[in-house]
């Protein structure tokens, strides 16, 4: 380091290990100190007072209102006020479900496009791959002992020759190189496929798919690494083996929070709260990262469970999710918060980050942290190279400017009103309908007598009362039925609702259609008609979660293990051209395979290509298609077996093999080895000069 007069100091291999150890032991006992010490950390009350600022935006916006009123809607619950008003006036409590029934309808059709046969999603190759060093690099050695064979046996050579044997052999060795690609890209896919299986990623996108048509805002957190428990079998024994894993997870709209003003979730700050047991804390201990005195600390002072983070309809949100009162908290659940953000470098060095990772102190770090009560348990710089957090949000209907959209229950809202009351005021009107109302002039009849009881030939006794003999002493009224009307009113709600939602009943397999729909081909155009509505909410899922999900895992994966993609592959997601074009295309490919199953087309095609085409096929209907379809190596080997055997043939008849000296048009040496021939796919010739 330089000092102040401008020398610069040398110091020893030796010295220099001291001094690094020494700032390490420093920065760790400033986290020490600072984690059990709430009041001086400054990282702390920062993470604490930007939480408050979302949770008070959400709150005064009238979303956490909206979010519970989804959970109500859902369970078919009216709101405490209405239902009071309702019990006041003693009528029926009944809920039309016509919500509910619409946001199971719609997770059912988005589950139907994302998880069929196919896969959401794909990896593709380059569309122009660099040809490798070696291979065109040996393309002129070839060409030249090619050349050098030729005049050996006599024949011509002019530099037209060579040029054309060139320009033939790199031809080849980018078509071979383009195959190459394209088969890199479907191992590296069926790779990223594997960790998103071990991951849990389909089950926690299921659970999102759920949430999404449910409330203003869907989330998916992932990838994040994890150490899990692993079972292990050693010599009949088990044994219980902690490894890293990569992560996904459904995180409820009720725990994040974002702060408030921002237009694009990628660039805002989020805080997302956490339930953990006493193991979750346990499983941090030794990890690389935490700070181990800190968890032990959580550990000892919240023994009996935390609750934390607080949020006002937490009490209601647990009674509609039939969970336990947080303010109870007799399971000894310990809240946590993930906090994801920028903070100053001053305050990270405060922390106990050193200087080498925070080389600025008026420089803003996008960070990741995670506290447990009074303790921060664990501050890294985020790892992204997009600087990123890792949630992932999209609405069923976006609303320009904000992350918060709309949700059917939303969209849906007066409709599921009207269609209430239509639906009480049925079930009020059938009850005082279904019998007469009874007048009784109490004066008229015998001391003796029951006037409260009615029932079949009962004998009424009366009193004389001077007077009054032309009045009946028992009057009938039977109230109107208006059954018919109110239930054509709720009927009428619901083809509203079809039409609002453009979830028709049919889509989801209840209701008449009607119409066009009363024929096989008609329900056909209709379900295509209703699958066109899923198109921009499946555009919404592919650009905010899916695409963005697959970069994150990419951009991880060539962090770590750069070996595993090449690096130039391109994510292609697949929701909408599935919700627009997957029965047509596949109409389209077995339209192709019978048009081109003929003499002609096998000419034009060979073997190799009826094999890639029926690979094709087979792959996207979803069949097994290595033990349907051979290999181009097999059919390349089937087809060599089938040209010896026909040249034995014709030997053994008198025929012989015809042979030909190498030229322009000829292919070359049978026996050739050269690396360039070796790229060129099998089947197809280079030719020679």
């Amino acid at each position: 380091m330089a000092s102040s007069s401008g020398i610069l100091r040398i110091v020893s291999p030796e010295e220099l290990q001291s001094q690094e150890a020494a700032s390490a032991e420093a920065a760790k006992a400033a986290r020490s100190s600072v984690g059990n010490d709430i009041d001086q950390t400054s990282l702390r009350q920062h993470i604490d007072k930007q939480w408050h600022i979302m949770r008070d935006h959400r709150s005064s916006q009238g979303l956490n209102d909206r979010l519970l009123q989804s959970l109500r809607v859902f369970n078919g619950k009216y709101d405490n006020r209405q239902l009071g008003e309702i019990m006041k006036f003693g009528g029926s409590t009944v809920y039309s479900r016509i919500v509910g029934t619409k946001a199971r309808g719609a997770t059912a059709l988005l589950r139907d496009i994302y998880f069929s046969v196919d896969r959401p999603w794909s990896l593709k190759p380059t569309p122009d791959p660099k040809t490798p060093e070696d291979v065109a690099k040996s393309i002129p050695n070839v060409v030249q002992m090619e050349a050098q064979a030729m005049a050996q046996a006599g024949q011509p050579i002019t530099p037209e020759m060579v040029k054309q044997r060139i320009d033939q052999l790199q031809k080849a060795a980018k078509q071979a190189t383009l195959k190459n690609a394209d088969k890199e890209a479907k191992i590296a896919e069926r790779k990223l496929d594997d960790y998103l299986v071990e991951g849990g990623f389909y089950q926690a996108f299921q659970q999102f798919m759920t949430d999404l048509p449910l409330f203003p805002f869907a989330v998916i957190k992932g990838p994040i690494v994890q150490m899990v428990d692993e079972v292990v079998w050693e010599k009949g024994a088990a044994v219980v083996k902690q490894r890293p894993k990569l992560i996904w997870e459904r995180v409820s709209p009720f725990d994040f929070y974002f702060s408030p003003g921002v237009s694009d979730i990628a660039n805002a700050e989020t805080c997302e709260r956490m339930r953990w047991t006493r193991k979750n804390l346990n499983d941090l201990l030794g990890l690389p990262g935490w700070n181990e005195d800190a968890v032990r600390g959580a550990l000892s002072q919240y023994d009996q469970g935390l609750r934390d983070w607080m949020d006002p309809i937490d009490s209601e949100r647990s009674t509609e999710e039939e969970r336990e009162d947080p303010n109870f908290n007799r399971t000894g659940m310990i809240d946590a918060m993930a906090f994801n953000g920028n903070v100053t470098g001053k305050v990270l060095r405060e922390w106990g980050m050193p200087d080498t990772e925070i080389k600025d102190p008026l420089v803003d770090y996008h960070v990741q942290a995670w506290i447990c009560g009074h303790y921060v348990l664990k501050v890294q710089v985020s790892p992204s190279p997009r600087k990123r957090h890792p949630y992932f949000v999209t609405s069923f209907e976006k609303v320009p400017g904000t992350p918060v959209g709309n949700s059917l229950v939303d969209m849906l809202a007066d409709i599921q009103e009207i269609a209430n009351a239509s639906l009480r005021n049925l079930v009020n009107n059938m009850g005082m309908s279904s019998g007469p109302q009874v007048v009784v002039m109490d004066n008229r009849f015998a001391v003796t007598e029951e006037t409260d009881e009615i029932y079949p030939w009962k004998r009424w006794h009366m009193a004389d009362e001077p007077g009054q003999g032309a009045l009946p002493p028992v009057s009938f009224y039977q109230p109107n039925s208006n059954a018919a009307e109110l239930l054509g009113i709720y009927q009428k709600m619901t083809e509203i609702a079809d039409e609002i939602s453009a979830i028709p009943r049919y889509a989801t397999g209840s209701g008449a259609s009607g119409g066009a729909g009363r024929t096989a081909s008609g329900l056909s155009m209709l379900m295509g008609n209703a699958s066109k509505v899923l198109q921009q909410v499946a555009a919404n899922i592919d650009m905010d979660v899916l695409d963005m999900t697959l970069k994150s895992l990419y951009d991880l994966i060539m962090l770590t293990s750069p070996d595993t993609l090449r690096g130039d592959e391109s994510i292609m997601v697949k929701g909408v051209s599935t919700v627009m074009s997957r029965e047509a295309e596949r109409a389209r490919q077995l339209e192709f395979l019978q048009l081109t199953a003929n003499p002609i087309d096998m000419q034009i095609m060979g073997v190799e290509g009826r094999s890639e085409v029926l690979r094709s096929v087979a792959d996207d209907l979803g069949m097994p298609v290595d033990r349907i379809v051979p290999t181009q190596e097999m059919v390349a080997d089937r087809q060599k077996q089938m040209l010896e055997a026909q040249q034995a043939q014709a030997q053994a008849t008198g025929e012989g093999d015809k042979s030909v000296s190498p030229g322009i048009d000829q292919p070359g040496p049978a026996n050739s080895t050269s690396p360039v021939e070796n790229t060129v796919t099998p089947g197809h010739n280079t030719g020679g000069i």
